[in-house]
């Protein structure tokens, strides 16, 4: 019986007591205000609230501490008279590891009075490394820009005496020293490359940013968008009189790969004399019209350059070197005696066959000293009769007949003719050979011949060659 009264009291003291504690710990009025509810673990940057603490009870002696494994400021005891408020600056020292940054995490803390008890509340921090205390953005560009904006942002609630950031990417290269206000967004201006923005293609570059603060370094990145532009530029120029150079430049400003076409038309002749520096895709004739169509694809910053040479020059050595080679043609190599030899039969009284030759000489230009010399065939004999002109001398022996002429003016003609035959007689083809002049030009001694007869016996018709 004792036992229950004993159990009795117990129970209602320990209700009096979590009542008595809960009336307690409602006589404290909180609010606060985050300064910065990220903690940077690298540099043991805390996270900081301003606290405004009413005691709405007695007054009394208090301390704030927590069970979570957060080391909280200040540590130091404070006093709150009676219906008194006080401002506490509150910084959270997180020691856990960080499993992600950021890493949000949120507890409890206590605010514990000397006679009043313990109070409770949350704070919900987030832990982050270095990197993520700052936020990096580019504008976007364009091959015309001459100049980027980055912004570079803190976005932690505290201040950095001294930021040190090392920007580098395909554009541009930076180096920078500069303080950083707690929520400070500073607007970095960098002047482009332009001799590298003319050969990147179109489309997202990363930014590189090395950040350094305090002794501590990360880096980070950013995306800077380069904005689709085409722009391709034709520059042309023509030159020369007897070697024409045409040049027609292709130059991409803009910044996508693109297909460009050159087309350079020529009539028939002049392109006989037309070279170029690259060779075309295809040629196209129409009528007198000649098209040439080259094509390419080309890059942001790139040149496509077609070059077409018309050389007259050529046509012009042609011509002279045609009229070179006719000139020593006809001065050293063509004969200035031409001779010919023709035979015609002859029909005689005893019915011998007989022929009668006849060699024509003809002077090309000025020629003296002239000896023209024929050969009889074999089974013929000479009839002493003789044309206009007389044989010089007759060798029966080696079966020669010569002519000598002093000289022929240019233009004159002389003729000599013989008659051969013979008792025998002859069927079928009769050859009869050529007819032959040694003479003197300007100072030189030269050659002539004639042409090769033969005769048809059958048909009594001779033939010439």
């Amino acid at each position: 019986m004792v036992n229950k009264k004993i159990g009795v009291l117990f129970s209602v003291l320990l209700v009096f007591i979590l009542i008595s504690s809960l009336l307690v710990s409602a006589s404290l009025e909180i609010k606060k205000e985050a300064v910065s509810s990220m903690a940077i673990k690298e540099l043991n940057l805390p996270a900081i609230f301003n606290l405004q603490i009413k005691n709405l009870g007695s007054a009394d002696t208090f301390h704030i501490y927590s069970l979570t494994g957060i080391d909280m400021e200040p540590t130091e005891k404070f006093t709150i008279s009676s219906g008194a408020t006080k401002e506490i600056v509150l910084k959270a020292y997180p020691s856990l590891p960080i499993r992600s940054s950021p890493d949000y995490y949120s507890f409890v803390y206590k605010i514990e009075g000397d006679s009043s008890g313990i109070t409770d509340d949350k704070l919900a921090i987030s832990l982050v490394n270095l990197k993520d205390a700052f936020n990096l953005e580019a504008d976007s560009i364009n091959p015309n820009s001459q100049k980027i904006i980055i912004h570079f942002d803190n976005r932690a609630g505290h201040d950095f005496s001294n930021v040190k950031l090392d920007l580098s990417s395909v554009f541009f290269s930076k180096t920078l020293d500069f303080p950083l206000e707690a929520y400070e967004k500073k607007s970095i201006e960098v002047t482009l490359d332009k001799d590298k923005i003319r050969e990147l293609v179109a489309g997202p570059y990363i930014i590189n940013a090395k950040i350094e603060t305090s002794g501590i370094s990360t880096t980070s990145s950013t995306i800077l968008k380069f904005d689709e532009m085409p722009g391709i530029e034709t520059i042309e120029s023509n030159e020369g009189w007897f070697s024409v150079r045409r040049e027609i430049q292709k130059i991409n400003k803009g910044n996508i790969n693109t297909d460009v076409v050159v087309i350079i038309n020529k009539n028939l002749f002049s392109s006989l004399f037309t070279s170029f520096n690259t060779p075309y895709l295809r040629k196209e004739v129409q009528g007198f019209s000649v098209s040439y169509i080259f094509e390419e694809e080309l890059m942001p910053g790139k040149t496509y350059e077609v070059i077409a040479r018309t050389n007259w020059w050529i046509l012009i050595a042609i011509i002279v070197v045609i009229i070179l080679i006719y000139y020593f043609t006809d001065k050293y190599i063509k004969t200035k005696l031409v001779l010919k030899k023709k035979v015609n039969f002859v029909h005689t009284k005893g019915g011998e066959f007989a022929l009668k030759v006849t060699i024509y000489a003809k002077a090309r230009d000025f020629v003296e000293k002239i000896r023209i010399i024929d050969r009889l065939p074999p089974m013929v004999k000479l009839f002493e009769r003789y044309g206009a002109v007389n044989p010089d001398k007759v060798d029966e022996k080696n079966r020669r007949i010569e002519w000598n002429i002093s000289g022929l003016g240019k233009g004159e003609e002389r003729v000599f003719s013989y008659i051969i035959y013979s008792k025998i007689g002859v069927m079928g083809r009769f050859e009869l050979p050529s007819a032959g002049a040694i003479y003197e030009y300007e100072g030189r001694l030269k050659e002539a011949s004639s042409n090769t007869t033969f005769f048809n016996n059958e048909t009594k018709k001779p033939r010439i060659e």
